[in-house]
């Protein structure tokens, strides 16, 4: 089917114009006479009204003549095809025609149907060629004006990310327009990264020209607006001040709804942390560096919505202490269970909330515990020291106060306790005394120490500790020292000077004396002797 075009006739004899829409069948052509006029000023009342894609308009006639006419149509952008028709004669007239752009002529006397249709067909063609190229002109710019967004946005996402780019180097790209070079704007870092998404749901990351879509439902129309995709999960949105307080829209208000049409589009709930107005990139970068930082505390909370002014991590832990702590998870996961070692870490990790300290050093202390878990009790067997491992590791990477509770869970799952040889006596005194010595042999013992512990005189307790055990209190301390020495060794640590103090004894040398004169041998020399006395065995 022929696309339909609109034409005009122009002429002040009746009869052309008669003639005309008799000669050929217009409509079944794709052609529709929309309008005729009798002179050229009535032409130009009859052009805005119907938008004529050719018109057809004789050179002689009254009022405004048909060169008259043309002129006319040039100063106003006529966009349409020009055929004039003439008499014989009027050669001067037709050749200055085809100067002022009419694209063809056809003589009146000789009007043939085959020309008129050729002269239409020809008008036609070049309608269309007009068309297309006016269409790869759009095209073309705004591919360049893509283009040129997608340059700024690459900009852009070095400059935020790139620590060593400076803003200056912003200002070589002289092609480029940014937004906010001069004038304030609000910033909002937008990120699925702490969300507990799954992973499907991780795949849906969220774009630029989704972003933007958000913001047009919300306000419509944006002036001044910057998204740059720092990440695959993180926008960082810059919108003008003037924006949101022309729409009369509080910043938290805003967000909400944000995150409202992204839950209900793609059904997931996103993290925004939000600032006071910035003015420059400098600024913002600066701004954007502090709101990553606040978005840590989402450790301790599932929040959605975080102003870094509420934030203020301390990187410091100075209420618990690493000994104490992990003495008190040994103690009890011994009473009840791991169900008290998660309590116990469960009130740890609040009071940590409660002071806003900073996630890696609550996470670093908890670590640092589980390493020295072992040295609490002598008798405590890792059932898998790799496993231990990765379980440790997993707690430095956790991303929730939730991970850290089932990683220890899972931990103390590997821990099994050896029973002690206890001694056999009926003295609660001297079984208290014992005790204390196996719990606390990592510190430096004395007598007078442990006298007070159990409240009774050093010379008591003295006299009735060999009388029940057989061996002086401080010759049992030395032995429970030497035996954790012995079995850190056999765990594979080669540091003589590491073990002696963590077994309470930081004289290196008094400790390696002991050590000869319990097992006969140097600490260097015990592991080897071990193996060799093993081997001869089998």
């Amino acid at each position: 089917m022929y696309p339909m075009y609109n034409v005009m006739l122009v002429d002040d004899e009746p009869i052309v114009k008669v003639a005309l829409r008799t000669m050929i069948p217009w409509e079944e052509l794709g052609y529709m006479i929309c309008a005729t006029a009798s002179d050229g000023v009535e032409a130009l009342t009859l052009v805005d009204k119907f938008n004529p894609h050719i018109i057809i308009t004789d050179l002689k006639m009254p009022n405004m003549d048909g060169l008259q006419l043309i002129k006319e149509l040039n100063n106003r952008g006529f966009a349409g095809k020009i055929l004039v028709a003439s008499n014989h004669g009027e050669y001067e007239l037709v050749r200055e025609a085809l100067v002022l752009g009419a694209i063809d002529y056809m003589l009146k006397i000789s009007m043939k149907t085959g020309d008129l249709i050729h002269l239409l067909e020809k008008s036609t063609k070049l309608i269309q060629e007009q068309l297309q190229s006016r269409q790869q002109q759009e095209t073309q710019t705004q591919l360049l004006q893509h283009n040129l967004k997608s340059v700024k946005n690459a900009l852009l996402k070095d400059y935020f990310t790139d620590p060593y780019y400076d803003v200056q180097q912003l200002d070589q790209h002289d092609a480029i327009s940014f937004a906010f070079s001069e004038s304030s704007c609000y910033l909002f870092f937008i990120t699925f990264e702490q969300n507990n998404a799954t992973q499907n749901e991780r795949q849906n990351h969220i774009s630029v020209s989704f972003i933007e879509n958000i913001i047009l439902d919300i306000l419509e129309t944006v002036d001044q607006l910057e998204i740059i995709q720092l990440e695959s999960n993180g926008l960082l949105l810059l919108i003008s001040c003037d924006t949101l307080d022309d729409h009369q829209i509080i910043r938290t208000d805003f967000i909400q709804r944000v995150i409202r049409l992204i839950k209900m589009y793609i059904s997931i709930t996103p993290t925004i942390v939000f600032s006071d107005p910035v003015r420059g990139y400098a600024e913002a970068k600066r701004t954007l560096e502090r709101c990553k930082e606040s978005l840590q505390i989402q450790f301790y909370n599932e929040i959605t919505i975080i102003d870094p002014k509420d934030v203020h991590l301390k990187d410091t832990l100075d209420f618990e202490d690493v000994h104490d702590f992990s003495t008190q998870l040994i103690q009890n996961w011994k009473l009840s269970g791991v169900e008290a070692v998660n309590q116990a870490t469960q009130q740890f990790l609040d009071t940590c909330k409660s002071k806003q300290i900073n996630p890696a050093e609550t996470k670093k202390f908890i670590v640092n515990c589980l390493h020295y878990l072992p040295l609490c009790d002598a008798h405590l067997i890792v059932e898998d020291p790799k496993l231990l491992k990765t379980y440790i590791e997993n707690i430095a990477s956790s991303k929730r106060t939730t991970d850290v509770l089932s990683i220890m869970e899972l931990v103390f799952q590997l821990f099994s306790h050896q029973k002690q040889q206890i001694v056999t006596t009926h003295n609660r005194d001297v079984k208290q005394a014992i005790d204390y010595i196996n719990t606390h042999y990592q510190k430096k013992l004395t007598l007078s120490l442990i006298a007070k512990h159990v409240n009774l005189s050093e010379n008591y307790l003295s006299r009735i500790f060999k009388e029940e055990v057989g061996q002086s209190i401080i010759h049992y301390i030395n032995t429970v020292k030497m035996e954790k020495a012995a079995e850190l060794i056999l765990k594979g640590n080669p540091y003589i000077k590491e073990i002696s103090t963590q077994i309470g004894i930081h004289d290196q040398f008094y400790f390696t004396r002991l050590f000869k004169k319990h097992f006969g041998v140097n600490p260097s020399e015990y592991k080897n002797h071990v193996q060799a006395t093993l081997g001869s065995e089998n």
